[in-house]
């Protein structure tokens, strides 16, 4: 499949949003034997990895190189803002989705980070090297999940 390079971002943000759903659904899913897990997200870490998921496409969205868009700098501001929420709710209460949410997150912060300061200079968003970088870590957080509901 050979995809021109702006259609690679809409094609990667359905991947992340596919990898969302079935993130949540796998955290719901949970059995008494991963409650804790369960707990997590029922308490409000569902809602930061929703909006996390949402800013992965955010940022691969506004890697697209062609055109300006002025809505750039807040859009990235946003994923930032985000990232600190989800910071600050807590740790996962397994430690390899830890580290994986952790990576996922300091990905997320980097790229944001750039992609301000880029669309302030009135360059394209963020890379999309970076965004791949962030959706990968994001992922890997994903199966870690998967592979915990899987062993319940």
């Amino acid at each position: 499949m050979n995809l021109s390079v702006s259609a690679r971002p809409a094609v990667r943000g359905v991947l992340v949003s596919a990898g969302a759903a079935l993130l949540l659904t796998t955290l719901a899913s949970c059995s008494d034997g991963k409650e804790t897990l369960a707990s997590w997200s029922e308490k409000g870490g569902q809602k930061h990895m929703t909006a996390i998921a949402k800013d992965v496409t955010t940022l691969i969205q506004v890697s697209d190189p062609v055109g300006s868009d002025p809505t750039v700098a807040s859009q990235c501001g946003q994923v930032l803002d985000d990232v600190k929420a989800a910071r600050a709710y807590g740790e996962l209460p397994d430690d390899i989705a830890q580290t994986s949410w952790k990576e996922a997150l300091d990905r997320l912060d980097t790229a944001a980070s750039h992609c301000v300061r880029n669309a302030k200079a009135g360059k394209s968003g963020s890379s999309l090297t970076e965004a791949i970088d962030v959706e990968s870590a994001f992922h890997s957080f994903s199966l870690r999940i998967e592979q915990l509901r899987s062993q319940s």
